[in-house]
């Protein structure tokens, strides 16, 4: 399981970063492009503006990025769960490190979904929607920021233990 989640991690990214399938294709519309979901956090005028800019071939891109990045979460919650769980850790964080996980892709998720809406639904636009997708983009960074002070920290208390 550890292996085939870190295997498809790296398929994934070499998927979204190298190939029209993912961020290539996309900047093939929008050259200076930069996907919502790699940013801590925006609001909803810039959803528009990033909508307005990606055109039709642009935000077809997009969804087919999106789409892909739903076997990166997957992926990369495996590749989570198998560092969480080979860390020296005690048993008592390891499942608050698992919830992390967890709700760190769960973020991701709803992020994707509601991206992937407010592209089909175009040119109509919900600012309360994008507002909303923005926190959700936040809080799944914090998530995984929290996540790795966790992983991190349990790695030092681990060093200065012996």
């Amino acid at each position: 399981m550890k292996i085939l989640g870190i295997l498809g991690f790296l398929v994934c990214l070499g998927f979204m970063y190298m190939t029209d399938l993912g961020i290539c294709g996309i900047r093939k519309a929008v050259p200076a492009f930069r996907v919502l979901d790699m940013r801590f956090h925006y609001n909803s005028e810039t959803v528009g503006q990033v909508l307005d800019q990606l055109g039709e071939n642009g935000r077809l891109a997009y969804q087919r990025y999106l789409v892909l990045d739903f076997a990166f979460i997957l992926f990369f919650f495996l590749t989570m769960l198998a560092i969480s769980d080979s860390a020296m850790i005690s048993m008592n964080i390891k499942p608050i490190l698992y919830i992390l996980c967890g709700l760190r892709a769960l973020f991701d998720i709803l992020e994707n979904i509601m991206l992937i809406h407010m592209l089909r639904q175009y040119p109509s636009f919900n600012s309360t929607l994008a507002g909303i997708c923005g926190w959700i983009t936040t809080m799944k960074f914090l998530m995984l920021f929290i996540w790795l002070i966790g992983i991190l920290s349990q790695a030092v208390m681990a060093k200065l233990k012996a």
